[in-house]
């Protein structure tokens, strides 16, 4: 039997061959990528299309001499390092979109010639190319799903977020998910393929839960619709309305709609099972900085000997799914300043959160390669203490300096953007390994409470300096501020939060997903016990002393 599948939805291959097409009323090119953990290509030729029609596992073909396209998979020719393949369906030429015309239908069939799955790519308008199947590894077998993503600048902009060396007149426009600005200062090597694996892999299990989510509320909408229309057809006719054939036809739209419904909702069910028990195995590989407060990971050698490829700030999950807990990690070096929402929450409860994350970058970074300096003007310095393990800042080389003065607070900016204006400069004339004593090779963590205590007009033209140009010279915000706080500051400020990545203090329904868009909610990271963090961050402070 034929599955019909929507955006979002998947189900098992239990084919090891097939074949892949799409109907299309014009005229469009059929393609393939291979991808491996990492989510890019191991090499452009893993890229499949008329040009270049051979892969490893893959065959581009055109149909009987001409005509439509199709690509050929053979699962058991794929390497071993092969994880996922993308199935693309792209018009030509940089005015064809997808819009405005019949939605495209994708076809997947085996090597007997028989239908595994269709799907209509329907939704799109200004795209130029768009992900119709995902192949995809998942507990020893294959999957098949259904994406639907679309890419505006056609298929050059989806070959290079992949990883493709694509020539091209003019760039493609920047993919929000691909940028990440590369660090201008030196570090030390980052996590290395395991831990960039682990991250994917994490990332692999939200975008599953993301689309099956999806799938399940769109197959509910869908059968919904249906039955509508079903009866709405019946009832059109007043002469019939109270007729047994009336009533016969209304209990059959309503049975066909409650199988859909639970046919989705058991697809639904085993997918998240699925993934509870892939968390379950990931939880135990995860590094410290990764990994939940409980993990017998935090046992483990601290500082670390290089930077962990990411942090851990809380979990995400959906109403469909509350038992499926998926760590939000942000990747480091962080491109984005970080915001604690402290608005209608305790200060105390801010600030052990601002703690907790702080206590895990210094975690994700070898000694002496992260420096942490707090700004707490409105506390008059408690927050830099509840960092400092000795209990009396300044008496370690782990104990932040502070700023609890207007003045102090000017002179540590300026320290800051000084910081970042020679970095520019050296990045400029290609000379950043020669730069001053004063600037080491290792970042700097900003930790601010209470914006815009006192702050002037001066100080926050220099903050939102430190937002836009410090991560790429080495400078990194963690913000702990209301932002009603702010309110008389102007539209500028505005803009400012937007800029950074919120993180409020309580659950909270605010997170989206890049794949379908659905609204997540996230729950911060709380330590199991009230001595965890302390434990932890004495450890810390020995490791930097070299003890």
């Amino acid at each position: 039997m034929t599955l019909v599948l929507v955006k979002g939805q998947n189900a098992p291959l239990v084919a090891s061959w097939l074949k892949v097409t799409v109907d299309a009323a014009v005229a469009v090119d059929l393609s393939a990528v291979l991808l491996a953990e990492t989510g890019r290509v191991r090499s452009d030729g893993d890229f499949v299309f008329y040009n270049q029609p051979k892969g490893a596992g893959l065959s581009w073909r055109p149909f009987d001499g001409g005509g439509a396209q199709r690509v050929e998979v053979d699962l058991s020719a794929l390497p071993a390092d092969v994880v996922r393949i993308l199935a693309v369906v792209s018009r030509d030429g940089p005015t064809a979109t997808f819009g405005g015309v019949p939605a495209p239908v994708a076809r997947a069939t085996d090597a007997t010639g028989a239908e595994l799955a269709t799907f209509s790519i329907d939704g799109l308008s200004a795209e130029r190319a768009v992900i119709a199947w995902e192949l995809y590894r998942r507990g020893g077998g294959w999957k098949i799903r259904a994406v639907g993503q679309g890419y505006s600048g056609g298929l050059a902009e989806l070959a290079v977020v992949h990883g493709v060396d694509v020539e091209q007149d003019e760039p493609p426009p920047a993919s929000a998910e691909s940028y990440r600005p590369a660090p201008a200062v030196p570090a030390p090597p980052v996590g290395g393929v395991p831990q960039e694996r682990l991250c994917e892999q994490v990332r692999g299990v939200f975008e599953d839960a993301a689309r099956s989510a999806y799938a399940l509320r769109s197959a509910i909408g869908y059968a919904a619709q249906r039955r509508d229309d079903e009866i709405s057809e019946l009832l059109a006719d007043p002469r019939f309305r109270n007729s047994p054939e009336t009533a016969s036809a209304r209990a059959e739209a309503d049975r066909r709609h409650d199988e859909l419904v639970s046919r989705a909702e058991s697809d639904h069910r085993r997918d998240v099972a699925q993934l509870v028990s892939e968390l379950r195995g990931l939880a135990v590989t995860l590094p410290a900085p990764m990994a939940g407060w409980d993990s017998p990971a935090w046992r483990g050698r601290l500082p670390p000997p290089t930077t962990a490829a990411a942090i851990r700030v809380g979990e995400l999950h959906v109403p469909e799914a509350p038992q499926l807990r998926i760590p939000l990690l942000f990747r480091l070096p962080l491109t984005r300043a970080l915001w604690i929402d402290s608005a209608n929450v305790d200060r105390p409860a801010a600030v052990s959160m601002a703690r907790s994350i702080v206590v895990r970058l210094l975690a994700a970074h070898p000694a002496g390669w992260l420096g942490v300096s707090v700004a707490d003007l409105a506390g008059g310095g408690t927050a830099a203490l509840a960092l400092d393990p000795t209990g009396a800042p300044g008496s370690g080389r782990l104990s932040p300096p502070v700023a609890t003065t207007p003045q102090q607070l000017n002179a540590l900016l300026d320290n800051l953007v000084d910081r970042v204006d020679l970095v520019q400069m050296a990045m400029r004339a290609g000379t950043v390994g020669t730069l001053p004593g004063t600037i080491d090779g290792g970042r700097r963590l900003l930790v601010l409470h209470d914006f815009p205590y006192g702050f002037d007009e001066r100080s926050v033209a220099q903050l939102q300096y430190l937002l836009s140009e410090g991560p790429a010279a080495g400078v990194h915000l963690l913000m702990v501020a209301d932002p009603a706080d702010s309110s008389t500051l102007g539209p500028l400020i505005s803009a400012m939060w937007r800029s950074m990545s919120r993180l409020p203090v309580v659950s909270d329904d605010h997170m989206g997903d890049p794949w379908v868009g659905l609204t997540w909610t996230f729950t911060p990271d709380a330590p199991a016990g009230s001595t965890a963090v302390d434990e932890i961050l004495a450890r810390l402070a020995r490791g930097a002393d070299g003890r």
